[in-house]
């Protein structure tokens, strides 16, 4: 579809020329009915107005609009820093949103990012529910940690994190397995792959599910709580690889309560190696933070410029295992 002129858009709109420009300019002066109607035409037809890309071209307001699905995991919280520290080193300033895994939420986001004239987006997606919508924009958008083949994307290789978390505790020993996180997760695939290739079945009894999206630690606790509650704190298994390091530090505070010892009784290896890994001594997955942002920075100021071909980017950065406390060698 070719790009739409500003009268074309006000037509459809049913509004001023001069309101859509005023919209697109971010003027907060406008009618909050007729910004709406605005924006839902740009997302319909899939581009902002010609005259406007163009004068957003000559004077880049030099924000990137960044929106994260959560800030209680401090993995997000550094993520978020290291974003703000990098675009500020290349001239840009970042407007953060959190759209708390709530679809509604991250469209709203994505819509204020384009009436504030955002020069691009770097999100992490809620799910699928937006992705059309997104990738109809003009607006060039960046999807980070995670990987997504209609987007240009920049995350961790989650496979061969789970891979690494299972031959640690094969080679040291461990023969029963454990596993806490949610299930559709390539980290539990990569995880459950090698324990196959290396002869061990992995036992769905000792699968802890919890609800790693909730913004509520006290509803992950409460998962926990049942599963051992359930066990009677007889536990099936010698090791445990969590789907992230507040799931992890969950666990071992709760095995604590039932002297369940750490890493005596049960060798644990969380994901993210966020400060809380750091303090509490859990060995985790670490993912490299500041190349991962150096280059998602890196893939959508080309894409601003047009300086990469039309082919999706898609780049997988190689975890690796940072060993504290909590793992060591099954006596």
């Amino acid at each position: 579809m070719a790009k739409l002129t500003m009268k074309e858009i006000a037509k459809l709109a049913n509004v001023s020329q001069s309101t859509v420009s005023r919209v697109i300019n971010g003027n907060e002066k406008v009618n909050e009915e007729a910004v709406k109607r605005v924006l839902n035409v740009i997302e319909d037809v899939g581009y902002v107005p010609n005259s406007a890309a163009q004068t957003l071209k000559r004077s880049q307001s030099k924000i990137i609009g960044v929106c994260v699905t959560e800030t209680y995991n401090p993995y997000f919280v550094e993520l978020i820093d290291v974003l703000e520290s990098e675009a500020r080193k290349l001239g840009y300033s970042i407007l953060l949103h959190n759209s708390k895994h709530n679809p509604i939420t991250e469209w709203e986001s994505i819509q204020n990012f384009i009436s504030r004239q955002a020069d691009g987006i770097i999100f992490i997606p809620t799910g699928e529910y937006n992705l059309k919508r997104i990738n109809k924009l003009a607006i060039p958008a960046v999807i980070i940690t995670q990987n997504h083949r209609s987007f240009d994307s920049v995350g961790l290789d989650h496979m061969q994190a789970g891979k690494i978390a299972a031959e640690k505790f094969i080679r040291t020993g461990h023969t029963k397995f454990g596993f806490i996180g949610t299930a559709l997760d390539d980290k539990f695939l990569g995880y459950k792959s090698v324990l196959y290739e290396n002869g061990f079945d992995f036992d769905l009894k000792n699968f802890i599910r919890v609800e790693e999206s909730s913004t509520n630690n006290y509803l992950i606790q409460q998962d926990i709580e049942a599963y051992l509650k359930e066990k009677r704190g007889h536990l099936d298994f010698t090791c445990i690889f969590a789907g992230n390091d507040v799931v992890a530090l969950e666990f071992l505070e709760m095995a604590h309560r039932r002297n369940i010892r750490i890493p005596e009784d049960i060798s644990m290896i969380g994901f993210d190696d966020t400060y809380l890994s750091k303090m509490m001594g859990i060995s985790s997955i670490h993912q490299p933070m500041k190349e991962m942002v150096k280059t998602t920075l890196e893939v959508l100021i080309n894409r601003m410029e047009n300086e990469v071909s039309k082919e999706k980017v898609n780049i997988k950065l190689e975890p690796a295992l940072i060993e504290r406390t909590s793992s060591s060698l099954k006596k």
